[in-house]
């Protein structure tokens, strides 16, 4: 029986197509041959229309094609395959679906894949070479996609885990694994869980951060990391923090004992001296005067060293209390300097007090202001070997980021060597000493501990400090003090 070949007219949809289209009828002839087969495949299509396929493209024997399209013609169900182009003169890989049609024959759909499979293996050799774990899970939840690293921390060959089931990989606990991925399949919204402990015997204990993203097509893809060298830094980290607390505490504890084991020695020191230097006993020669002033001098300068010392290196620093009371400056500036002023003029230092008349009255706490001038005052007096040093106190606002609060400042300027620009910051630390040991007179030289108590107790008071230089070269300490004290400010 002689079958007849009836062509099918040029069809514009077909045509139109950027990718290859052609028909066969049962006996392989091809009935329908568009511009791009005739493009891809380079044979025209008036000559091609009639021709068994295998004469028009002669390599097609030599490939799976010839087989996945005899699979299709005799099955009758559509597949889906790639193949490598013809070898001459092209190079690359087209993407092939053949589905079958009522005459017997199959309509043939064919696309150029070279760049796409191209950017794929790009892709698969980037995964490949993570350091994290990849899976990738389609809709139905089975795998489709897992790298190396996966397959080493998973225990599971690719070859068995490829179109197999994700949930049962899943370990029952945290629970929160397992919805991260029927969440993220269900609305498409990625999630991130951190530091997760899996249990089971495959993840031995290990930790994991794991990240959840859909994927454009459906499905999901879960990226997880071993972190749990990381877990494990940051408890010994967190442990050696608390070992190193408590080294502090120790240290605190034993400075604090000490401090005050030193205190009642101390009072009978300062006490004496006072009542030698004072004459109280009796009238002593002028050396031996000068040489018992001089004493009381010290001895109430070690009292201060400790009680610093006590301040600064127990938790009492941030427990001081702050209780308000009306303080005029004119009549507490006086007698706050006073002490510090025998210690002066024992170094030949002249102490100059100014308190401007409109100066007003401070709602603050005596003791604490007390304290905070000794520490600058004195500050000013270690390190200033000739010369004096001057106190003034005036109304004024406050300047920078706290300027709108009215106050008093009060600056302590000393004719000393001054302080460098670049070191300024540093002279708050505790026990930092600037410069040479020459700068100070050795005998009150103490632990670097006054100027550090000094920022406390101005936070304190809710006011504020500042270094710059005095007109005579040597350092400037501007204090501000708020009219009324709310406490620690910044």
């Amino acid at each position: 029986m002689i079958m007849m070949f009836n062509p099918i007219p040029v069809h514009p949809g077909l045509e139109a197509l950027g990718d290859g289209f052609f028909m066969i009828d049962a006996e392989w002839r091809i009935t329908y041959w568009n511009a791009t087969a005739a493009r891809l495949l380079d044979f025209p299509r008036d000559q091609a229309l009639g021709r068994i396929l295998g004469d028009v493209v002669p390599t097609l024997s030599e490939t799976s094609a010839d087989a996945h399209l005899r699979q299709a013609m005799q099955a009758r169900a559509p597949v889906e395959f790639l193949i490598a182009h013809p070898p001459d003169p092209y190079d690359g890989y087209y993407s092939v679906r053949a589905a079958p049609l009522d005459d017997g024959g199959l309509a043939v759909h064919f696309r150029d894949a070279t760049d796409e499979l191209e950017l794929s293996e790009r892709y698969s050799r980037l995964l490949e070479s993570m350091r994290d774990g990849f899976v990738a899970v389609g809709t139905d939840g089975d795998i489709i996609y897992m790298n190396r690293v996966a397959e080493r921390l998973l225990r599971l060959p690719r070859t068995a885990a490829l179109g197999a089931s994700v949930w049962p990989l899943i370990p029952a606990e945290p629970a929160a694994i397992a919805s991260a991925l029927r969440d993220t399949i269900r609305d498409g919204k990625p999630r991130t869980l951190h530091a997760v402990r899996p249990e089971g015997a495959v993840f031995r204990d290990r930790f994991f951060d794991l990240w959840v993203h859909p994927l454009p097509g459906g499905g999901v893809s879960a990226l997880f990391q071993d972190v749990s060298e990381r877990i494990q830094r940051d408890k010994d980290l967190a442990r050696y923090a608390a070992e190193a607390e408590e080294a502090n505490r120790a240290k605190s504890r034993f400075f604090a004992a000490v401090s005050h084991e030193l205190r009642t020695p101390l009072n009978a020191i300062v006490g004496y001296t006072h009542l030698l230097s004072t004459q109280t006993y009796g009238a002593l020669s002028p050396p031996a005067a000068r040489a018992a002033e001089r004493t009381s001098v010290c001895a109430e300068h070690l009292a201060r060293l400790v009680d610093d010392v006590l301040l600064m290196t127990t938790a009492e620093i941030d427990r001081l209390p702050a209780v308000r009371t009306s303080v005029a400056l004119d009549t507490f500036l006086p007698s706050a300097i006073e002490p510090l002023r025998q210690q002066a003029e024992a170094k030949g230092l002249r102490v100059v007090l100014q308190v401007a008349p409109d100066t007003p009255v401070l709602e603050t706490d005596p003791d604490r202001l007390r304290q905070l001038l000794a520490a600058l005052v004195s500050n000013a007096v270690k390190f200033t070997s000739r010369g004096e040093v001057r106190i003034a106190a005036q109304a004024t606002g406050e300047e920078g980021a706290g300027a709108g609060r009215d106050g008093v400042r009060i600056t302590i300027q000393d004719t000393g060597p001054g302080i460098p620009p670049d070191e300024r910051d540093r002279v708050f630390e505790a026990f930092e000493q600037l410069g040479d040991p020459a700068r100070s007179d050795s005998l009150n030289r103490g632990p670097g501990l006054g100027l550090t108590l000094a920022r406390h107790l101005t936070k304190l008071l809710g006011g504020t400090i500042s270094i710059g230089e005095a007109e005579a070269g040597g350092a400037s300490f501007s204090l501000f003090l708020p009219l009324r004290s709310s406490g620690a400010a910044s």
